[in-house]
């Protein structure tokens, strides 16, 4: 028995399939091929016409939602390139344009609260970036905004305003030139070698690169003796350790090539010669602040343009034309608010809003005009500069001209109180704007941020002088320091503090270990402590005595972190430098051989140097909390320790 009937059966031919089939692919090879030849290729000058519109002839048609932060910057750059597209290989995103995307991802991660992604045009990048732009204009704007965000890192990390978090060692970097542009650097020692990482760097913005100039120090044994330390004006008596022996008078220093700006090497080595001729190898400080250049702006602080300001509030206050802005919503640019035309007319009383921004536009519209001006008002009064309407500005907004008035007339009162000529060379310190100004014949040579004390440790107003320098210098514990917070801590771990280089000192001036006895001494008041010089001092590396009887003086910290602050109230009273080491030098410069690698030299180890100062330099610790500066700028400050007796100048 069969399983299997067969029977006739129709089959199909499979012709018709085998057609199909071919005219399947066919067409798809056809489209593939088509599609090939027809990729757009960006023209080269396509985009100049664009460019040179946007950036040049009318800046108020910029097409884009993101306004271009850096203008000046991004129009150089365009212009030395010849207005082209930097980000892109036709209508694709570079591999730069990528590593850039993700270094600034990576910056955003460490800032989440704050404008770092409005900055870098994060958003709009992650809006139209989702496909491959297709159309002129939409590159050009990429491209613009590619570079506007660039410049704006450049600047944030040059300027250290990026948390350490928000700057992983990645693939590229902006590195500045000393001859005033930004280029891509790699960080990595994958880039420092010789293997070649295949990645393209964007050179849009280097201007030329500076060869520092090399300095050459000769100093036989002969000429460097006891005579030139005592020409300096340095003793020495004070030799705390004899681990690091410095010996300036049996030293030479030889020629080095510094980095990009004339800035050290990274790993803070240089090459100079021992008194046998030989090469040896100096490791500059931790720290190195690099070369010191005098900054050169005008000073200000005169009491003549606070009687003039002073009565331009009083005309503002009579007109009744002020009136203060109700409670809203933070604005900033590209908002559409009733309160924005109230923002823009109370900037222009107050002159930040001037008609020669010519942006034009709707009066209710938060245009590029009123930004420009709302970062003028944020920097007058100490704000964070960022463009945004929030809380703190609305409070210096609503600030009345009455009440500035009243901050003004005690303000000049303080002015008159010291000498209409502050002297050739002096220091200033105002305590509420946290900064110091290094003075020459009128002209800021130096000027830098600073902590000063809290409320309950206020720093006091000074007029005194400096009289020497001390680098590497030791701490003896103030007593009230001593009982409440460091004694305690020496008895429960005596040889960590001792680590630190914590001893107790005796009545004849030895050191002793901090032992329980020696311990109950200093608390008792027959025995001080006294911190060591070097590495972990509270005092950082450098002191500048300043004699008064609250025993304030300036001097370096190890706390850095605290300079990026806007209030920087931190302190028990002294006044903590940003550049300790650039005030050094600037002091020291006429008594003698000082400069960077001199004074990096002096700042390791922990061997303490006393330089007594031969010049009088004054300096006034003063409590302003307005003022006009050099550029003509009325100037405001929180009332920080609550002196002005105006509740509404304390936030």
């Amino acid at each position: 028995m069969s399983y299997f009937n067969p029977e006739r059966r129709k089959h199909k031919s499979p012709l018709p399939m085998l057609i199909l089939g071919s005219l399947c692919v066919f067409a798809l090879y056809y489209a593939f091929a088509a599609n090939q030849k027809t990729v757009p290729v960006l023209p080269e000058n396509a985009v100049r016409p664009h460019l040179v519109y946007w950036l040049e002839e009318n800046p108020d048609a910029w097409p884009a939602q993101d306004p271009i932060f850096n203008p000046a910057a991004v129009r150089r750059i365009y212009q030395r390139t010849d207005y082209r597209l930097l980000w892109f290989d036709n209508y694709s995103l570079s591999d730069t344009a990528n590593d850039l995307l993700k270094q600034l991802t990576a910056s955003s991660s460490g800032n989440p609260s704050s404008m770092v992604d409005y900055r870098y045009h994060l958003g709009y990048f992650d809006r139209t970036l989702r496909d491959t732009p297709q159309r002129l204009q939409m590159a050009a704007v990429l491209d613009v905004l590619l570079t506007d965000a660039f410049v704006s890192y450049a600047q944030d990390t040059q300027l250290d305003k990026l948390t350490p978090k928000s700057r992983p060692q990645r693939d590229i970097t902006p590195v500045y030139n000393g001859g005033g542009g930004f280029e891509l650097a790699g960080l990595t020692a994958r880039r420092q070698s010789n293997t070649s990482s295949g990645r393209k760097y964007f050179r849009g913005y280097n201007r030329g690169s500076s060869n520092a100039t090399s300095r050459y120090y000769m100093r036989s044994h002969e000429q460097a003796g006891s005579r030139e330390r005592a020409a300096d004006g340095i003793d020495r008596s004070r030799h705390y350790s004899s681990r690091y022996q410095r010996r300036y008078n049996n030293r030479s220093y030889g020629n080095s090539r510094f980095s990009a700006g004339g800035l050290p090497p990274r790993n803070g080595s240089r090459t100079y010669y021992d008194e046998n001729g030989q090469p040896a190898v100096g490791r500059a400080s931790e720290h190195s602040e690099g070369p010191y250049y005098e900054e050169n702006t005008r000073y200000g602080g005169d009491a003549t343009a606070l009687r003039n300001e002073l009565a331009r509030m009083r005309d503002i206050a009579a007109s009744g034309r002020w009136r203060p802005m109700p409670p809203g919503p933070a604005m900033t640019i590209g908002a559409k608010h009733p309160h924005v035309a109230l923002l823009r007319h109370m900037l222009t009383l107050y002159g930040d809003y001037r008609g020669y921004y010519g942006y034009g536009g709707e009066n209710d519209k938060f245009d590029r005009g009123l930004h420009e001006s709302v970062l003028r008002f944020q920097e007058r009064h100490g704000l964070k500069p960022d463009g945004i309407v929030g809380r703190e500005t609305r409070k210096r907004l609503n600030l009345s001209p009455t009440a500035r008035a009243q901050i003004i007339e005690t303000n000049i009162r303080r002015r008159e109180s010291l000498p209409n000529d502050l002297g050739d060379r002096f220091i200033q310190v105002n305590v509420p704007a946290y900064r110091l100004q290094y003075v020459e014949n009128e002209w800021v040579k130096l000027s830098m941020n600073v902590v000063v004390g809290k409320k309950k440790h206020a720093t006091p107003e000074i007029t005194t002088r400096v009289s020497r320098v001390v680098f590497n210098p030791t701490w003896t514990v103030p007593r009230s320091i001593l009982v409440n917070e460091l004694l305690p801590k020496a008895r429960a771990n005596p040889t960590g503090m001792e680590n630190m280089g914590y001893r107790v000192v005796s009545g004849s001036g030895e050191h002793l270990p901090l032992t329980p006895k020696n311990l109950s001494a200093a608390g008792a008041g027959s025995y001080l402590m006294r911190q060591m010089g070097g590495e972990d001092n509270i005092l950082g590396r450098v002191k500048f005595e300043i004699p008064n009887k609250d025993d304030i003086y300036l001097h370096d910290t190890r706390a850095r972190s605290l300079f990026s602050l806007t209030d920087r109230d931190y302190s028990h009273g002294c006044i903590r430098l940003e550049k300790p080491r650039h005030l050094a030098e600037a002091l020291l410069r006429p008594q003698g051989n000082w400069d960077q690698w001199r004074i990096d030299q002096l700042t390791v180890g922990d061997e303490t140097t006393e330089v007594n100062m031969k010049e009088n330099v004054k300096v006034y610790i003063t409590y302003w909390t307005a003022w006009v500066d050099g550029e003509g700028r009325l100037n405001f400050r929180d009332d920080i320790y609550g002196k002005d007796g105006l509740a509404a100048n304390q936030w």
